[in-house]
């Protein structure tokens, strides 16, 4: 009776300890180059000091995640980032497909290249006169 006890007591402390925890993964494709993945982009979890990188097939995974709800930053230099929230269950895998675009940037535009006064014109004139 005392081994069965004994047993019983293990494996609830087994159990009560035992945390379970969750894991993230993706893909991530530019939205530039015909959805081929995207090399290296950078994937972070919000108020977290995790963060990963894609690989060469535009794959991540985040292992060992605490069950709950958790901020995903997903960034790529001259990308557009991405931000979202996603929630996690106990022992549960969670995946994610995105897709990154270029950010487009406005240029100024331009009223004058060059311009030369009426002043510095006779002045040239005047030299070019002088020296023959």
């Amino acid at each position: 009776m005392k081994k069965v006890f004994f047993l019983l007591i293990v494996t609830i402390c087994s159990f009560s300890f035992a945390q379970e925890t969750s894991s993230i993964r993706g893909k991530i494709l530019d939205g530039e180059q015909f959805n081929e993945p995207l090399i290296m982009a950078s994937i972070s979890i919000n108020d977290t000091p995790i963060t990963t990188r894609t690989n060469f097939r535009g794959n991540f995974e985040f292992t060992d995640i605490t069950p709950g709800s958790h901020e995903i930053i997903i960034q790529f230099l001259g990308y557009k980032s991405i931000q979202f929230t996603v929630d996690v269950k106990a022992g549960d895998e969670v995946e994610i497909l995105e897709t990154l675009y270029a950010k487009s940037l406005a240029l100024p535009s331009l009223s004058k290249v060059s311009s030369i006064s009426d002043v510095s014109m006779s002045k040239l004139e005047l030299s070019a006169n002088k020296t023959r």
